[in-house]
């Protein structure tokens, strides 16, 4: 017989730290609109458990999960490799809450003690809030649900470009059918609040929380962020305020809510859990002559489309393209590594797979994972156990175009390796 239990942690950091996600802030938080949390889910089927956590940060590292594995493995029966975390990626968070994996590059702002101490404090709230749940597992339901919802996420770089619009929700329920938890796969950047923003929050996801939980009572709801790399609200939204990011939380919270209140659950379920090591190399650089005419016609760009007084997300893209060349070139003289070591990890609930990847993946990516799966079963999450920065596809390497292809750090044949990985997890 399946049991589950659910956790939420208030992983709220001090105000004043400084935040993640834009380079263009000026100083630390002034006040919180939104509590941040790990949300906690774990199973047991009597043979396996899974720990499955969502967590209100722009990422976690090797270190991070190193440490949250090790505190729970000493402290429960629940095996490294099936202990999964998933950052939200907002950039309403903590900048204390660093990735390290990316040697000298990792270390964009040297931490204060305050950042310091909170990142030291952070994975062990993760590690302990697993634990807990653990402690209070009891009779469970679970069942998988799949919709669509349009208006939310599209292509950031080119509005007509590939999407996955699709949510993917796991209902857990007691044994008297009250929810237990509500596990939300979708991709989209929680970008909704800029860098004008100094108050700690969650985005949009925030708001679906709190809308879930709602009618949804006594549950836990968990947001796992997808492949969404060259996703986001840029060509959808109204606004940039917090109005905005609850419209779209509801927007999110409405289908979930919809197709959850739809689906069977049954405890005769199995689980599994796998991981396979990811090896990325570092990629190859352009001239500096070539990087600096590519900064110049940028620029360019930017002053012609102001000066056109073009709509706003059309002089976002040009800034970020901007941003992207200037960061790249930046990147070339910092680079110190000739690969990066991480993990991909199959999570296996009754028929259902869920396929983790480090990091910001290009759409396009997940979408060639979810068609290794005949029976259409498997969805795929970013910004899971690790991050490798941004994973173009390889088309967007052959043809290059976006912030986010001249961000990148690994060589343009990870699309490749990453499907690899995936064939060897799901054929176990």
């Amino acid at each position: 017989m399946l049991r589950a239990a659910s956790k939420k942690v208030n992983i709220t950091p001090p105000i004043g730290l400084r935040m993640s996600g834009y380079e263009e802030r000026k100083h630390g938080s002034v006040g919180i609109q939104d509590q941040l949390y790990a949300n906690i889910l774990v199973l047991d089927d009597s043979k396996t458990k899974l720990a499955l956590v969502t967590i209100d940060v722009i990422g976690v590292d090797k270190a991070f999960m190193q440490y949250v594995r090790q505190v729970v493995c000493d402290k429960t029966d629940i095996q490294e490799h099936a202990i999964f975390v998933n950052a939200s990626h907002t950039h309403s968070g903590p900048e204390a809450a660093r990735f390290g994996d990316m040697g000298a590059i990792s270390r964009r702002i040297d931490p204060n003690e305050i950042d310091s101490a909170y990142n030291t404090l952070l994975p062990d709230l993760v590690a302990n809030g697993i634990v807990w749940a653990n402690d209070d597992l009891e009779p469970a339901r679970i069942g998988f649900t799949q919709g669509h919802l349009e208006g939310l996420g599209s292509n950031r770089i080119d509005a007509s470009k590939y999407v996955d619009n699709t949510v993917t929700v796991m209902k857990v329920e007691r044994q008297d059918r009250t929810p237990l938890a509500i596990f939300t796969l979708y991709s989209c950047h929680p970008t909704i609040l800029n860098f004008n923003n100094y108050l700690y929050s969650g985005d949009f996801i925030s708001y679906y929380q709190n809308e879930v939980e709602k009618v949804f009572d006594g549950s836990v709801a968990l947001y796992a962020q997808g492949t969404a790399a060259n996703i986001s609200t840029r060509h959808t939204r109204k606004g940039q305020g917090f109005d905005e990011a609850k419209r779209m939380g509801v927007l999110l919270a409405g289908e979930v809510i919809k197709i959850a209140s739809l689906v069977d659950t049954t405890d005769d379920i199995e689980l599994a859990a796998y991981v396979e090591t990811l090896i990325l190399p570092a990629r190859e650089y352009e001239s500096d002559q070539v990087c600096e005419q590519k900064i110049k016609e940028a620029e360019d760009k930017l002053e012609r489309l102001k000066k056109e007084n073009a709509p706003e997300n059309i002089q976002r893209t040009a800034y970020v393209e901007w941003q992207g060349v200037s960061r790249y070139y930046k990147f070339k003289k910092m680079v110190d590594f000739d690969e990066i070591v991480t993990e991909m990890q199959r999570l296996k609930i009754g028929d259902w797979n869920i396929v983790t990847t480090p990091g910001e993946i290009f759409a396009e990516i997940g979408r060639e994972i979810r068609k290794l799966d005949p029976s259409n079963k498997t969805i795929v999450t970013g910004y899971t156990n690790g991050y490798v920065g941004y994973v173009p596809d390889l088309e967007t390497y052959r043809n290059p175009v976006g912030y986010e292809l001249n961000a990148a750090l690994v060589s343009e044949n990870s699309e490749t390796i990453i499907l690899e990985v995936a064939k060897k997890l799901l054929a176990k």
